[in-house]
């Protein structure tokens, strides 16, 4: 249950956020399942802080920093979180439909079944992140870093990933259905069980690739042709 105190002072926006945070610099906000939507926590630094289960649609939190705080099973429907820092934290079962994190940093993330449907996310960083069945479908990741990625059991069904860099990502069982992913990256990425039905490849480094006779590639696509890797047994 959320600190009553820490509530309010984050209730009263980023300027009582700091002020608290100098007089109580070894404190961390606990917010747990607390109210905060329509919040305006523009350039806030919220660092560390326990948000698991809080409520935050429709929420200012650009430039924000949020970098190794608790957001599992947190609601951020609608709320702008573009360039905002979410390094390092837990987003597990975190709802982030129809999201603005366009520049917002995830490296190192944990956004294991957590919905990112209808998001926007250009230039995101998701490097090192672990997206395992998380559901991305319908989203626009245009020019997004998925390097070494864990995107097992993922749904990217009708996603825009155009550009998007996902060198050494696991993508076993994920779903690319319709999914648009031209001028993309994805230089020794583990694509074993993963379906490809009906989506744009076209202009893609896929050199050392792997794939099984499990993945699914749309129609007319011949994966030797683009220098992937047949890993069946």
């Amino acid at each position: 249950m959320a600190n009553a105190e820490h509530v309010e002072i984050v209730k009263n926006g980023s300027d009582a956020i700091s002020e608290w945070q100098e007089k109580n610099p070894e404190s961390v906000l606990d917010l747990e399942g607390a109210d905060l939507s329509g919040s305006n926590l523009v350039g806030a630094r919220i660092r560390g802080a326990n948000l698991k289960g809080a409520i935050l649609t429709d929420s200012k939190l650009t430039d924000a920093s949020l970098a190794k705080s608790n957001l599992e099973g947190a609601d951020l429907t609608g709320s702008d979180l573009a360039r905002a820092s979410l390094a390092d934290t837990n987003c597990n079962d975190a709802n982030l439909t129809n999201v603005n994190l366009h520049w917002a940093d995830f490296r190192g993330a944990s956004l294991s079944n957590a919905t990112l449907r209808h998001s926007r996310t250009m230039r995101t960083s998701f490097m090192n992140a672990d997206m395992t069945g998380a559901d991305v479908s319908q989203a626009t990741m245009i020019e997004v870093d998925m390097r070494n990625a864990n995107l097992t059991g993922g749904s990217f069904v009708a996603s825009n990933m155009n550009g998007a860099d996902l060198s050494r990502a696991v993508l076993e069982g994920a779903n690319f259905t319709q999914a648009m992913i031209r001028d993309s990256m994805w230089i020794m990425t583990d694509m074993r069980n993963a379906n490809f039905d009906k989506a744009s490849l076209h202009r893609s480094d896929l050199s050392m690739a792997k794939y099984d006779d499990s993945t699914k590639f749309p129609n007319g696509f011949d994966p030797l042709d683009t220098g992937w890797k047949d890993v069946t047994d």
